[in-house]
Order: C-alpha cells, then sequence, then structure tokens
C-alpha cells in the first residue's frame, strides 16, 4: 500500500519499545522555541548523516500541519519515505507524533515510532530541549523477530550509534537555527 494510503499504526502503550533520549540547551524561551521549531521546514532542520538520510522535503496529506491528526509524508535523501501524524501539540510544552510506513532500508525492522519534543523552561529565558524517540519494533522480522534479545541487537547496532548520531546532529541545527 502507497504511504499516502497507508492507515496509522495502532499504538499499543503497553508494547516493548527501544527509547533514546537526547537534550541540548537553547538559548531561547520555551514558546519561542516552539514556534520557531513549528515554522521551519522540516528539511532545514533533519540532515543526512554518515549513516542514515536526512529529509528533503514533505507533502502534507491533511490542509495544514500543527493540529493533532496533521499528516504528512516524510521525503528522504536516499529516495525513500516516511509517514508521519502530530498526536499531541501544548505550544511551548511538548510536541508528540508518531511515523510509519517507513521505506528507506535502515528501517525495514521499525513498525512505527513515536518522538517527543519537551520544552522546559532553563533560567535566563533559556530552553532545555528534550528529544526522545522510541521505536516499536515488528515481530515479523529481524531483529523484532528475537522479542528481547532482539529489541537489544537493535539498540546496540542502530539507535545509539547512526540514530543518536542523527538526533545530536539535529538538536545541533535546531541550536544554531534558532539562536541565529
Amino acid at each position: 500500500m502507497p504511504a499516502e494510503l497507508a492507515p496509522p499504526p495502532t499504538i499499543d502503550p503497553a508494547a516493548p519499545m527501544i527509547v533514546r533520549t537526547e537534550r541540548i540547551l537553547i538559548e531561547r524561551p520555551p514558546r519561542t522555541l516552539h514556534d520557531w521549531m513549528s515554522s521551519t521546514p522540516l528539511e532545514d532542520s533533519l540532515p543526512a548523516t554518515s549513516r542514515l538520510p536526512g529529509v528533503v522535503g514533505t507533502t502534507l496529506l491533511t490542509k495544514s500541519w500543527g493540529e493533532p491528526g496533521a499528516r504528512r509524508i516524510v521525503h528522504l535523501s536516499d529516495g525513500a519515505q516516511a509517514t508521519e501524524q502530530i498526536l499531541d501539540q501544548e505550544p511551548g510544552r511538548r510536541f508528540r507524533y508518531v511515523v510509519w510506513d517507513y521505506t528507506t532500508p535502515a528501517a525495514r525492522p521499525v513498525a512505527y515510532a513515536i518522538g517527543e519534543f519537551r520544552f522546559l523552561a532553563a533560567e535566563g529565558e533559556r530552553t532545555e530541549l528534550v528529544w526522545t524517540y522510541a521505536f516499536r519494533l515488528r515481530g515479523d522480522r529481524f531483529p523484532g523477530v528475537l522479542g528481547p534479545l532482539g529489541r537489544w541487537l537493535m539498540r546496540v547496532a542502530f539507535l545509539d550509534r547512526a540514530y543518536a548520531e542523527l538526533m545530536r546532529e539535529t538538536l545541533k541545527r535546531t541550536k544554531a537555527g534558532a539562536e541565529a
């Protein structure tokens, strides 16, 4: 089924996930940072890294982007894509979304991922931006078929290496852009 027709996944809150969190301190108040991030094209924030493609554009599947339920296709630099939908949006506090239907080879074992940005007020009109990504592996593909061992392998081989690099580079780019 093409990505634009793929229904969103059923999110099981009890499902085992592999999770990574990265943080950065940005010299902007939470609401200002949130507004900047909301108005900046995704391709300006999410770069390619040595092992993962970056974002080169998006295509809206709903009238607009910004409210819960809004959906878009995310186009990647390797020619692949994924579908993204906003789950929750509290301006200046948090932004939560789900991504699924990945076509990039690196994400073949992933059923879906839930991302969340939290905007924590810090002293001096600054924000601690906390980005958490949680992956639900497909149970019918390696390494997900291995259960807990497969989740450990995916964490060690992918999440704590290639994806950690992508998250850190994205946060660095966000900091530079928001503070400019």
